[in-house]
């Protein structure tokens, strides 16, 4: 599966149980394949979080971050805010805890592609502006290799938010600065004596004494969509 280098990250804490299996079909149906139809858009992922700070998830791969602020989406946009109140497009940005941010790929330096996985372990932080560099180089050359040595863990991306957008790109700001993302085939993995004891290092300990974590999701992926549209639901 293709992915982009840029990509927007969608989260809900929870989905009134009302009208929770409606709103899945909508977003799937609906929402979706209104953006992928968009210049930018290249694919979107959907998953159900099981641990963390978010309930539902998505993320969207974009060509670049430009996908949002094109008029397309502008327009798009638009049209979405006028519906009534009733509407799932009104009432998905009035849900608990929703979140919507745009971020850059900042490792792999080269091309990315998003394997065919079940689950994706989500870690976000925050940094003191002057540590970037030490942290850069902590997780590149220590911390993922470390990470993907772990059996069951099969690719790791790490995204840094993207500076503010205009308010019809929707972006929202009260969100962790970087992301790393990792697609998982076990969802075990990062319960594994391995992993235990692989994400520890002396270097590590120190990065760790400055950075503040801001998310770690575990998530099981409910449905996957291309361009063109190529729509896998997954049981």
């Amino acid at each position: 599966m293709p992915g982009g280098q840029a990509v927007v990250l969608v989260r809900f804490d929870e989905v009134p149980r009302e009208f929770e299996a409606e709103w899945n079909r909508w977003y799937d149906d609906t929402h979706i394949p209104a953006r992928l139809a968009l210049p930018g858009f290249i694919a979107a992922r959907r998953f159900a979080a099981y641990e963390g700070e978010a309930g539902y998830l998505t993320l969207y791969e974009l060509e670049n971050a430009d996908a949002v602020a094109s008029e397309a989406y502008r327009e798009l946009k638009r049209k979405e805010l006028s519906r009534p109140a009733d509407s799932f497009e009104a009432r998905t940005l009035n849900l608990p805890g929703f979140r919507r941010d745009v971020y850059r790929q900042v490792y792999p330096d080269t091309g990315y592609e998003t394997p065919d996985t079940e689950y994706l372990f989500v870690v976000g932080h925050d940094i003191p502006a002057n540590r970037e560099e030490e942290f850069t180089a902590w997780y590149n050359t220590e911390h993922i290799p470390a990470m993907l040595r772990v059996p069951g863990f099969v690719t790791a991306r790490r995204l840094k938010m993207t500076p503010p957008l205009s308010p019809e790109s929707g972006a929202q700001s009260s969100s962790p600065q970087f992301l790393t993302l990792y697609d998982l085939a076990d969802r075990n993995a990062v319960e594994s004596d391995r992993f235990l004891r692989d994400r520890n290092s002396p270097w590590t300990s120190w990065v760790r004494s400055w950075y503040t974590r801001r998310l770690r999701i575990k998530a099981q992926r409910i449905s996957r969509m291309l361009v063109p549209l190529r729509h896998a639901a997954v049981s």
